[in-house]
């Protein structure tokens, strides 16, 4: 069991490190050739990461359950760019393998973990998860806060879990503000180089005159929760100065990157 004190320059490497090792066990590679690397979420990985950046006890078992709830991730992710418009050809094709390839490793990783509990907890997140992106499809009427709640269950739920279950509880609330406003930017960059696939933004955008309307609707949405978790930021004295920092960081840079 270790307990770390990080600084600014190594946490960043915690973060690469984790990915390192996710990529390791999700390399494949025919996969690799034709669908690249594996989408893992850089946010996810930090926010994961953030109770041992912050001092908390981390050991073997927390980094494996880590590396699970990011690997699911990672494969709900690569179902997500499977295009509804060319899902028959062989590259979208290959894509759902890959997707199902990620599965399978996140499964054999969860097997070597000896806690049924986690298991549970994280089969339950992945259902909620598909729940609530079946929802987007659903002809509901919903307001964008309402749209913005799903969306976040989508992004943060696996997390929750893994905190909730390892007594992390309050990075919770941390966490799941600033995985929306990570992932809200993301795809948001991608809506506007038109390469985004998840059906959020296109259900948003059928709600405006036109999709540069929706646009600065979403930047207009990171730009005020960005502000208000910055300053909720500064009042959480359960973080210390260095994680606090870097995650002011972080909020700070998609503020910048929305106005």
């Amino acid at each position: 069991m270790e307990i770390f004190f990080m600084n600014a320059a190594n946490m960043e490497q915690l973060v690469t490190e984790l990915k390192d090792e996710i990529y390791n066990k999700l390399h494949h590679r025919t996969l690799l050739a034709y669908t690249g690397q594996p989408p893992i979420w850089d946010d996810q990985l930090f926010y994961l990461l953030l109770p041992r950046v912050n001092g908390e006890q981390w050991t073997k078992q927390h980094q494996v359950a880590a590396q699970s709830v990011a690997m699911i991730q990672t494969a709900l992710t690569t179902h997500d760019l499977v295009k509804e418009q060319q899902a028959t050809s062989k590259a979208q094709q290959l894509m759902v393998l890959a997707g199902d390839y990620y599965s399978g490793m996140y499964y054999d990783t969860l097997a070597k973990l000896p806690d049924i509990q986690f298991v549970q907890k994280l089969s339950n997140a992945v259902a909620e998860i598909s729940e609530q992106k079946t929802a987007f499809y659903e002809p509901e009427e919903c307001t964008l806060e309402e749209l913005l709640l799903r969306y976040e269950t989508i992004v943060s739920r696996a997390v929750e879990q893994f905190m909730g279950h390892f007594g992390f509880t309050v990075y919770i609330e941390l966490m799941k503000k600033g995985m929306l406003l990570s992932r809200l930017s993301a795809e948001l960059k991608k809506v506007i180089n038109d390469t985004s696939t998840i059906r959020l933004f296109r259900v948003i955008s059928e709600r405006f005159s036109s999709k540069d309307e929706a646009i600065r609707v979403i930047q207009q949405e990171i730009t005020t929760r960005a502000t208000k978790l910055t300053e909720e930021i500064h009042t959480m004295e359960f973080l210390t100065n260095v994680a606090k920092t870097a995650v002011l960081s972080r909020i700070e840079a998609l503020n910048h990157s929305a106005t």
